[in-house]
């Protein structure tokens, strides 16, 4: 009886030892490279991840990247605060073109974008530095920034400037003839979102969503220089003539955009 504990007891501490020398070899880690494998072969190991990479988001390395917009925009020059501004139409809608080039890191975005809004009362270019992240998202970009630089009106129409009725025709002619000279400027800075899908891993199509909050000066609108001494009196007495005006307004505009990526 004893003979077959024994023997028992044998015969299961070498299944258990079997049974530990195959599990310790199920979870050993794979052989390491061999350094001495021929450079070709590392080559193609590489490149074969390279590809697989590339596959598996469809996306290049950014580093510059290029986009133009198409959408519209409206504009309220006077919405919160307005001293002495003197234009009589102060907000307006309409088109809005924009075009933006920039370097990317990773997800840091830095760049500058000219922007031109075509409006019904007046047109405006703002030309501003942006600053954001960009989050990949496979084919898609999320973007969200910040961005700041200057305004300035560039046309007004004919009715836009507010005036009032001097005594003579002479007077009215020169003012006429000087609207053209009324001269607005100043700064913006405000917030950008944007999305951006790749139809190629250098090409994107998207939509970009911004609000600005503008923060304009009217200079005092010039008297032109052939006017006769009686008829400028009259014209000093205009407000917009005597004096600068200042405004604080907002804008909102969205847009259609298509991007190239350049990088490796």
């Amino acid at each position: 009886m004893t003979r077959c504990h024994f023997l028992g007891a044998g015969a299961l501490s070498a299944a258990l030892l079997s049974l530990s020398a195959t599990a310790r070899a199920d979870l050993a880690p794979p052989p390491p490279i061999d350094p001495t494998a021929p450079q070709g072969e590392v080559a193609a190991t590489n490149a074969r991840l390279d590809a697989a990479e590339k596959e598996d988001s469809g996306r290049n390395f950014e580093l510059f990247w290029v986009n133009g917009d198409v959408g519209g925009s409206y504009i309220n020059m006077q919405q919160f605060n307005e001293t002495s501004m003197q234009i009589e139409k102060s907000k307006a809608g309409g088109p809005m073109f924009g075009l933006g080039a920039g370097l990317r890191l990773v997800v840091f975005s830095l760049g500058v974008r000219a922007r031109y809004n075509a409006l019904s009362a007046f047109s405006m270019w703002q030309l501003n530095g942006e600053v954001g992240f960009k989050l990949p998202v496979r084919q898609f970009d999320v973007l969200v920034g910040v961005h700041g630089g200057w305004a300035w009106l560039g046309s007004l129409s004919s009715g836009s400037l507010t005036t009032t009725s001097p005594a003579s025709t002479e007077a009215t002619q020169a003012i006429d003839k000087s609207k053209s000279e009324v001269s607005v400027r100043g700064f913006n800075a405000g917030l950008e979102l944007g999305f951006d899908y790749f139809i190629a891993p250098s090409f994107s199509v998207g939509a970009g969503f911004n609000g600005d909050f503008l923060f304009l000066k009217r200079p005092p609108v010039p008297i032109p220089a052939d006017t006769p001494p009686e008829v400028r009196a009259q014209i000093e007495a205009q407000p917009a003539y005597k004096d600068s005006g200042t405004s604080v307004g907002f804008g909102l505009g969205g847009a259609l955009r298509l991007g190239l990526h350049l990088g490796i």
